[in-house]
C-alpha cells in the first residue's frame, strides 16, 4: 500500500524548492557579489516610476552625478557580479553539464530504460496531431540553435573571433524573436491542467493528451517562467541601443536584464535536460512516436495510461 501523506503527494515540489533553495543560498551567501537590496528595489522603482536610470537615491555631489552619467548609477551593485558570473561561466559551466550527464548515466545504469511489451504494433493510436508535432519540433530546433549561439556568447573568450563566431553572435537575437511565438504555442498546447478548468472541444483538440505528474508539472512551470524571462530580457536588451546621450538612462537596466538572462538560461537548461532524459532516453519508443504522432496502444497502456485514458474519453 502506497503512502498518501502530504510529503509523498507533493514530494516533487518540495524537493525542487529545497534543492533550488540550498543551491541559491550557497551562491548568494558565498559566491555572488551582487547588491541584493538594490537588485530587488531597482525593478520596483522602474515599475512604479517609469525611470529606467536606476537612480534610487539622488546624487549628493557633482562628482557622483558625473559618475552616474558616465557609468550608470550604483555601478558596484550589479556590474561586478555580471563580470564575475560571465568569467566563471566561461571557465566552469561546462562542469555543471558534465555532472548532470554523469547523474543521467548513473540513473540509466541503475534503472535502465522502460520498454513496453508490444504484441500488436499495428494497433496504433494518434497522440500528436500535425500541429502538435510542428510546434514541438520547431521548438526543439530553435532551442538547440539558441543554446549553440548562446554558448558562443558565453564562451566568447574561447571561441574568439572570425566569421563563424560573428554569425552565431548575430543569430542569437534573431532566433530569440523566432522563438517567441513558438514558446507561446508550446505553452498553450502543453497546458494540460487547462483541461481541468476548461473542459470543452477546443481544449480537447488543442491541448496535449494526458495529465501531468508533479515533476512534469514543475518542468512545465519552469519552461513558462524562465522562457518568459529569457524572451523579455533578451528582446529588451536587443531593442535598447543607447547612444552617448542616453547611455546612462539604460545601462543599468541592461545590466539587470543581462543578469536575469544569465539566471533564466541556467535554470531552463537544467530542467529541459531532465525532461529530455526522462522522456527520450529513459523510455524506449517515445522518439518514434514523436515523429509519426502515433504510438502502439499497448505502449500507452503500459507506459502512459493517462494519455490512453484521455484519448479514449474523448471518443
Amino acid at each position: 500500500m502506497q503512502s498518501n501523506t502530504f510529503f509523498t503527494r507533493n514530494r516533487a515540489y518540495i524537493l525542487t524548492l529545497l534543492g533550488l533553495g540550498v543551491v541559491g543560498f550557497i551562491f548568494v551567501a558565498f559566491m555572488m557579489i551582487m547588491d541584493w537590496e538594490y537588485f530587488v528595489k531597482f525593478p520596483l522603482h522602474v515599475i512604479l516610476s517609469g525611470d529606467t536610470r536606476g537612480v534610487l537615491v539622488e546624487p549628493t555631489s557633482n562628482y557622483q552625478a558625473m559618475v552616474n552619467a558616465a557609468f550608470g548609477p550604483s555601478y558596484n551593485a550589479i556590474a561586478p557580479e555580471i563580470i564575475r558570473a560571465s568569467n566563471e561561466r566561461q571557465e566552469f559551466i561546462w562542469w555543471v553539464f558534465v555532472a548532470e550527464i554523469a547523474i543521467f548515466c548513473f540513473m540509466y545504469v541503475k534503472y535502465g530504460r522502460k520498454v513496453a511489451v508490444v504484441t500488436n504494433p499495428s494497433d496504433e493510436v494518434e497522440v500528436f496531431n500535425i500541429f502538435h508535432r510542428a510546434v514541438i519540433w520547431l521548438n526543439i530546433v530553435v532551442i538547440v540553435s539558441l543554446i549553440i549561439t548562446g554558448f558562443n556568447i558565453t564562451w566568447g573568450m574561447r571561441s574568439g573571433g572570425g566569421e563563424v563566431a560573428f554569425f552565431l553572435r548575430g543569430s542569437h537575437e534573431m532566433l530569440g524573436l523566432v522563438w517567441l511565438p513558438l514558446w507561446f504555442a508550446m505553452s498553450v498546447i502543453a497546458f494540460k491542467d487547462a483541461k481541468i478548468l476548461f473542459n470543452n472541444s477546443m481544449t480537447k483538440k488543442l491541448i496535449l493528451k494526458g495529465s501531468y505528474t508533479p515533476m512534469k508539472r514543475v518542468i512545465f512551470i519552469v519552461f513558462i517562467l524562465m522562457g518568459a524571462s529569457l524572451l523579455f530580457s533578451g528582446i529588451t536588451i536587443w531593442y535598447l541601443h543607447p547612444d552617448a546621450y542616453t547611455h546612462s538612462e539604460f545601462i543599468q537596466l541592461k545590466r539587470y536584464l543581462i543578469y536575469v538572462h544569465f539566471g533564466a538560461s541556467v535554470l531552463i537548461m537544467f530542467f529541459l535536460m531532465d525532461f529530455v532524459y526522462s522522456v527520450m532516453i529513459a523510455v524506449k519508443g517515445n522518439l518514434k512516436g514523436l515523429i509519426s504522432g502515433k504510438y502502439p496502444r499497448e505502449h500507452l497502456a503500459q507506459l502512459a495510461p493517462d494519455v490512453l485514458a484521455d484519448i479514449q474519453s474523448k471518443r
